[in-house]
């Protein structure tokens, strides 16, 4: 199999969550890229597996997930791991998407410590851009939120990659603080995504209440845009506007109606 085409991990455990993140998925067209329908599931307390299981490695699943596009350019493959799920999806830090659902029925809901998604999200580690997916229906609208820094032109690249991108329409956000890097990130991210129609929207901050106000720009265009899709990046580029952007970013995976993708860069090459 062709390890160098762009690949999109779906982290599947079976609930209606993972139903409508696959349906997601279907609704789109993925040619050229490697699908991987991974599943992850805890071993039993007590009972070792060893390395070659708890590794992810191909398995038939009794119900498989079929992908309902005829390109044969798109390979589609199911892995399993007996696994913490959080562990194995961070495993795949080399994907170009991890597609989740908001809530599935998996090892971190039983142990009431929030979803794998809210994990993939908030972990300050290298990972891939992570999708959370909240309805099945193709992108059409999509709203990029920019603010200049390294991690939202990872979330514009993400964009960019997607096979789909160019039947979309998109606004690119930023909240002007006087800064030139918002307009500069709007204006980048405006290139990168020239195949698509764009719309570029910068919008002015209240001073006096920084970290609520930037949630309230991006909730208020939300719900003026309807977008299927938000994306951003998971921080800012330094000092308080790095905790005000992930603490936005948060809010908007847990409030969104839409859906929702995030990027983060790894510290190394943001610093």
């Amino acid at each position: 199999m062709d390890r160098q085409l762009p690949r999109l991990v779906f982290g599947d455990d079976g609930s209606p969550a993972a139903d409508v993140t696959w349906a997601w998925i279907d609704n789109h067209r993925w040619p050229g890229w490697r699908i991987s329908v991974v599943t992850a599931q805890p071993p039993q307390a007590g009972a070792p597996v060893g390395a070659a299981r708890a590794a992810l490695h191909p398995w038939q699943p009794p119900a498989p997930r079929i992908f309902s596009a005829t390109d044969d350019s798109t390979v589609l493959e199911h892995l399993l791991a007996e696994a913490d799920p959080r562990l194995v999806l961070n495993g795949c830090a080399g994907a170009a998407l991890i597609a989740v659902g908001p809530r599935g029925q998996g090892l971190m809901k039983r142990l009431h410590l929030g979803s794998t998604s809210e994990w993939l999200v908030s972990a300050h580690r290298p990972l891939a851009p992570v999708v959370v997916v909240r309805t099945p229906h193709p992108c059409e609208r999509i709203m990029l939120c920019v603010d200049g820094s390294v991690h939202a032109k990872l979330a514009a690249q993400t964009l960019a990659r997607m096979p789909w991108i160019g039947q979309t329409s998109i606004t690119i956000l930023g909240v002007w603080r006087g800064a030139e890097d918002v307009e500069r990130g709007a204006a980048e991210a405006a290139d990168l995504l020239s195949a698509c129609r764009v719309e570029v929207r910068i919008v002015d901050a209240i001073h006096d209440t920084v970290t609520s106000d930037v949630r309230s720009n991006i909730f208020d265009a939300i719900d003026d845009q309807q977008p299927d899709l938000v994306a951003m990046g998971t921080r800012g580029v330094g000092g308080l506007r790095r905790m005000v952007l992930g603490s936005t970013a948060s809010a908007v995976v847990h409030h969104a109606p839409c859906s929702v993708l995030v990027a983060r860069v790894p510290e190394a090459a943001a610093d």
